[in-house]
């Protein structure tokens, strides 16, 4: 798997996760801890700490690896 491809995996579980929820961004970043702009930074697919990503790993309880590699569903699809 590339790197790009990684990247676009991790961006699309975090948003399914999100969604899967019910939070919106500001939600998320009130229950993580995790500023907005960050939280966007990674939907958006743009640099941010390594922490943050831990931080919201943490929250979901996934390991950290497997956000870029597991496929979770977006609930939106199944609308």
């Amino acid at each position: 798997m590339e790197d790009d491809e990684e990247i676009r995996t991790m961006r699309k579980n975090f948003r399914s996760l999100c969604l899967a929820h019910g939070w919106t961004i500001e939600e998320l970043s009130k229950i993580s801890g995790v500023r907005i702009k960050v939280l966007r930074d990674i939907e958006e697919g743009r640099d941010f700490k390594v922490i943050y990503l831990i931080q919201l790993c943490n929250l979901y309880h996934i390991a950290t690896a497997k956000i870029f590699t597991m496929d979770i569903p977006d609930p939106a699809s199944h609308l």
